[in-house]
């Protein structure tokens, strides 16, 4: 049998050798689960990468979604925009049109009634003159007798000479009644002119 002093080196040596494997053991541990550390935060990288990936393509296939659809409601509103200038302009042309037309038959019924005013103020003129005219000549004429030395200042007519007052002008404005016409009968050897003063535009 071995001796103490042979167990106790023997034992030395098992201690040692339990020791150097659990060290080594320990190291091996170490490692691996250094291995499987770096493993796993390289895996969650990789999902991490692939989850960021995804992600980005969803915002970006929004984003193209959100763009397309502006595109189309902006083509929209500047489709709607175009219509309603075009029936803007239209309608300022139109209304321009209608007061130009407007303002032209304004201004040619200016001028009708500032004509017909014009006429009616003539006529009404010329009917005035001619009353008086006819006042005038319903008044008896003087008669005068001519100098004994001298002969007759003009030979009258054999038959009565007749005056009749002339007629007014046949117009859409109304005029003023005018009396019938009047005969005067003048003897050859009294004949008198009226006194009357005609006006210019009847001489």
């Amino acid at each position: 049998m071995p001796d103490p002093d042979a167990i106790a080196k023997q034992k030395e040596g098992y201690l040692q050798m339990l020791d150097a494997q659990l060290k080594q053991g320990a190291e091996m541990l170490d490692k691996q689960m250094k291995y499987q550390k770096d493993c796993l935060y390289a895996q969650a990288d990789q999902q991490k990468k692939q989850y960021i990936m995804e992600v980005d393509q969803q915002v970006k296939s929004q984003e193209n979604s959100l763009q397309q659809q502006f595109s189309q409601q902006m083509m929209s509103l500047q489709q709607q925009a175009m219509t309603q200038k075009a029936a803007l302009e239209q309608q300022a042309m139109q209304l321009t049109i209608e007061y130009q037309q407007k303002s032209s038959e304004e201004e040619m019924q200016k001028k009708l009634f500032d004509m017909q005013k014009h006429q009616y103020d003539a006529q009404m003129k010329m009917a005035s003159e001619m009353q008086q005219l006819q006042a005038q000549s319903l008044a008896p004429p003087k008669a005068f007798e001519a100098p004994v030395a001298e002969p007759p200042a003009a030979a009258a007519p054999a038959s009565h000479m007749m005056y009749a007052a002339p007629p007014g002008y046949a117009t859409g404005v109304p005029m003023i009644a005018q009396p019938a016409p009047t005969t005067y009968a003048v003897s050859a050897a009294h004949y008198a002119s009226p006194a009357t003063a005609y006006p210019q535009h009847l001489r």
